[in-house]
């Protein structure tokens, strides 16, 4: 292919994101239905005062910036304007509070709405774009049939009624169960709708039963630290606004300024406060240039470098030892045949002696069942660790002919393979920059480490994430002020009643409930959609039913599922409000009502509060919310009686009906006139891991930072190897990523490493059509570093593929100079339709780290050639 024809081809897709073709059924066509609001892109960037901010103001701002919102509530006085309070639902965890603007039944704009606490209030551009993509020419507007005959992605479409589309669906459904059972329907749902309604489809689940798709993405590296403090995968981070009282915060793999525009401004306001701010990254990103430092590391090697960092620390014993005795299990004896804790039933019998299985041990309260042991410095005898104030740290000793050895003796003999000299030269970080990062850690002073996930997305990236909190443990940087690790910040709690089975609302057991498989690990599903075997188990998988994600687009390796699924299932239904790479590819796409049109609630994690959105406009067109939509599927399978139909109101009543909201006075109508209520913390405490919520402990065994995990575990078994790995982990060990480092055994013959990085116009794939963003964000781009561009002949501006063993795609290329050598990238988040050949989802690989369970999205080598004239 000529560049000139790629070109061509490029313009002609950019023109049309996404629309489908559809054809004329019953007198009329889905594509000529032009209900609109009157809200044209120039007037949204008038109405927003975007229009004359321009591509350079908006970048200095982050796509934030109170300037943009300093007079919205005057000019909301004009007479017929309406002000209603609503939420951004996008899963980039800032939850901004919104206004939406309503004059005659139609939002024509947003503004910043506030939270109770300043600190926490803010916007970005997606959130005031919210009208434009409310009323776009791109809503699913009708619900869509494929036309009998075509090719699934063809594009080609027939308008159906809502009573023929459930009809037929359920139908096929009832016919599926009836030939291979309950598991060959498989329900899926992502992070696209955070909000109550995002649990409709686990709920709809829950009831007829069959399989549901386990997500594998964004926990490795808190499946690391709920190794060392607990809290689950997401429940490892501190609430963000205690980061302003940080003396160093280090940025560690992600890019604030670009994607957590408002936990940037904590983190500024931190440095007007005199904090120090570190930013580890390989790129020269936007927010390095924000901080004091930048530190510059090879891609693929940050696990390494934390390894030495915690070497440094205990090899020249730089800890906090009246924490680390107190707070930490460094005192705890192991016992040299078990690898397990000495404990009071190894001593003294009973019935816990023989109870030393993975799920007991790993769970929290466990160890204080049965006490471990700590050596008393005071008498030189052994102790219960509950009952010592001055245990021992270092040694060797033996316990009724029992050889056991101190914990923190263990991880410094462990720890001593992992030299800054040899991380140094790994990672092309210099040594005397690890020992300031030492120096840091152990100053004394609060350090927060600052993540999000970038580093996730490699494999080894639990044990990074083990590692760090290792390192805070024993620096005393987990529970004080201005202290801690991660970015997600709270747990997203108060709506669990929504996430389970309709019994808990309606008292009546559904009848299928014992068809109700485990989830399936997606990795493993797309496999098993190709060859009918899960585990080794029948799985005869047939039909998929999907909502609040697109997989087809955010999965790796995205030919498996235009292969495997497209190519394997008897029935594929999306329900979206837009047409994604995922509805495209479907059988029956349903139209869903967006964020201003039904009330619902949030809860967040970037800030610990539960929000209620309001309803500011009827639902458009003929489009109907998730839990409308689940509740005719469920009807057309017969279950009326297990999965009765419910209001918008008695959905969020659902969602707030817990002992945990009635503790802290959460309900419907007092969350509806606050808007905004504390789920965690408070004003004057923040909520922290290990905090005062948690009685001053951990969510651990032993209530303790546990620097050793005595039998690590996967967080998903899906027919992974991953016993090899694990019995290795009790402390942190290296393990190099399967592509993307230096040493790679591939890169000889896919010499880049290639990421899909975050950008400020999308979250995720959504605001993939947005028109006013797309005028600064116009295309999908390969990013590549001048060196590796002058080797390949490539400029801006020019066509180029970029490819590996599992796909390819074709796009422009920019010379990146923020990019170091052999190292590239495309931003995610686009469609299929908006290259010019293939997808950028192709690249990647469906596979995970064994251990932690979750893609390595960022682990992928690739090669780039120009495409000739």
């Amino acid at each position: 292919m000529g560049r000139e024809g790629a070109q061509a081809r490029c313009a002609e897709k950019l023109s049309a994101p996404g629309l489908p073709l559809c054809h004329e059924r019953g007198g009329e066509m889905s594509g000529s239905e032009t209900k609109r609001s009157g809200l044209t892109r120039r007037g949204f960037l008038k109405a927003t005062g975007v229009a004359s901010l321009g591509v350079a103001g908006a970048g200095s701002l982050g796509f934030g910036g109170h300037a943009l919102f300093a007079n919205a509530q005057e000019e909301a006085d004009r007479d017929g304007e309406e002000i209603v309070s609503t939420i951004c639902s996008a899963n980039c965890f800032q939850a901004c509070m919104l206004n939406a603007h309503v004059r005659d039944g139609k939002v024509v704009k947003m503004s910043r709405g506030d939270y109770p606490e300043e600190i926490y209030s803010g916007c970005c551009l997606r959130g005031l774009s919210i009208p434009e993509r409310t009323y776009s020419d791109n809503r699913l507007k009708y619900p869509l049939k494929r036309v009998e005959g075509t090719d699934r992605g063809a594009g080609e479409w027939e308008r159906i009624s809502w009573d023929q589309a459930i009809d037929e669906i359920t139908t096929k459904l009832k016919e599926i169960r009836e030939e291979y059972g309950p598991r060959a329907v498989t329900w899926g749902f992502s992070s696209g709708n955070y909000r109550g309604q995002e649990a409709a489809i686990i709920r709809l689940a829950f009831t007829v039963g069959g399989c549901f798709l386990q997500l594998m993405y964004d926990w490795a590296v808190g499946w690391g630290t709920n190794r060392v403090i607990g809290g689950g995968t997401f429940g490892y981070s501190n609430e963000p606004k205690d980061m302003v009282n940080s003396k160093y915060i280090i940025v560690w793999g992600t890019n604030p300024v670009l994607t957590t525009p408002q936990t940037w401004r904590i983190i500024l306001q931190a440095k007007d406060n005199g904090a120090k701010l570190l930013c580890i990254d390989p790129m020269r990103s936007a927010t390095s240039h924000y901080c004091d430092e930048w530190i510059q590391i090879k891609q693929g090697t940050d696990l390494y470098l934390a390894l030495a960092i915690l070497n440094e620390i205990v090899r020249e014993d730089r800890i906090d030892v009246e924490y680390v005795k107190r707070a930490t299990t460094a005192p705890f004896l192991i016992r040299q045949d078990t690898g397990l804790f000495l404990r009071r039933s190894d001593i003294e019998g009973g019935e816990l002696a023989d109870v030393r299985d993975a799920v007991t041990l790993n769970t929290a309260g466990s160890t204080k069942a049965d006490p471990a042991y700590v050596i008393d410095e005071a008498t030189g005898d052994i102790a219960f660790y509950t009952e010592c104030d001055t245990p021992v740290l270092e040694g060797e000793f033996e316990v009724q002919g029992i050889k056991v050895k101190t914990a923190y003796s263990a991880l410094k003999e462990h720890m001593a393979a992992y030299t800054v000299e040899d991380a140094s030269e790994l990672s092309g970080v210099p040594v005397e920059t690890i020992r300031e990062l030492v120096d840091i850690y152990t100053s004394g002073e609060p350090v927060m480490a600052y993540t999000q996930f970038g580093i996730d997305h490699y494999r080894g990236s639990h044990l990074w994430g083990q590692t760090l909190a290792i390192i805070a443990a024993l620096t005393n940087n987990l529970s004080r002020h201005g202290s801690g690790l991660g970015g997600p910040g709270c747990p997203k709690g108060a709506l669990s009643p929504l996430y389970v089975n309709p019994v808990v609302s309606t008292g009546v057991s559904p009848v299928d409930i014992a068809n109700m498989d485990p989830r399936l690990c997606s990795a493993a599903w797309l496999e098993a959609v190709r060859t009918g075997k899960y585990c080794g188990e029948d799985y005869p998988i047939k039909a998929f039913v999907g909502a609040t994600g697109n997989p087809a687009s955010n999965y790796p390796q995205q030919r498996l599922w235009l292969e495997d699924v497209v190519g394997n299932l008897d029935l594929i239904v999306t329900t979206d409000i837009e047409m994604t790479d995922t509805a495209r590819y479907s059988d029956y796409v349903l139209p869903a009502s967006f964020w201003l049109e039904y009330p619902d609630i949030r809860g967040n994690f970037s800030n610990p509060y539960l929000v209620y959105g309001g309803k500011a406009i009827e639902p458009l067109w003929e489009c109907k919310n998730d839990s409308e939509i689940t509740t005719l599927i469920a009807h057309g399978l017969g279950y009326e009686e297990h999965y009765p139909y419910f209001t918008d109101e008695e959905w969020i009543d659902i969602g707030l009906d817990s002992d945990e909201n009635r503790a802290r006075g959460i309900d419907h109508a007092t969350l509806k006139e606050k808007k905004a209520i504390r789920q965690l913390g408070t004003e004057e405490e923040p909520w922290m891991v290990g905090g005062f919520e948690y009685d001053n402990e951990f969510p651990t065994p032993s209530g303790r930072a546990e620097i050793y995990c005595e039998i690590p575990t996967a967080c998903y078994e899906y027919g992974q190897d991953w016993q090899s790995e694990a019995k290795e982990q009790q402390f942190p060990i290296w393990l190099p990523p399967f592509e993307n480092w230096p040493g790679a055994e591939i890169r000889s013959k896919y010499p880049l490493g290639y990421l899909q990085l975050h950008q400020r116009g999308r979250t995720h794939s959504q605001w993939f059509a947005s028109e006013t963003l797309r005028e600064i964000d116009k295309e999908p781009l390969l990013h590549i570093s001048r060196p590796d561009a002058d080797n390949r002949g490539i400029a801006s501006g020019d066509v180029v593929e970029v490819f590996n063993d599992r796909g390819r795609c074709v796009v422009k290329a920019v010379v990146d100079d923020a990019l170091p050598e052999a190292l590239c990238y495309i931003p995610k988040g686009w469609q299929r339709s908006q290259f010019i050949e293939g997808g950028y989802q192709e690249l990647t690989a469906n596979r995970a780290d064994a251990c932690a369970g979750s893609y390595v999205y960022y682990d992928t080598a690739v090669e780039v050639k120009k495409v000739e004239e």
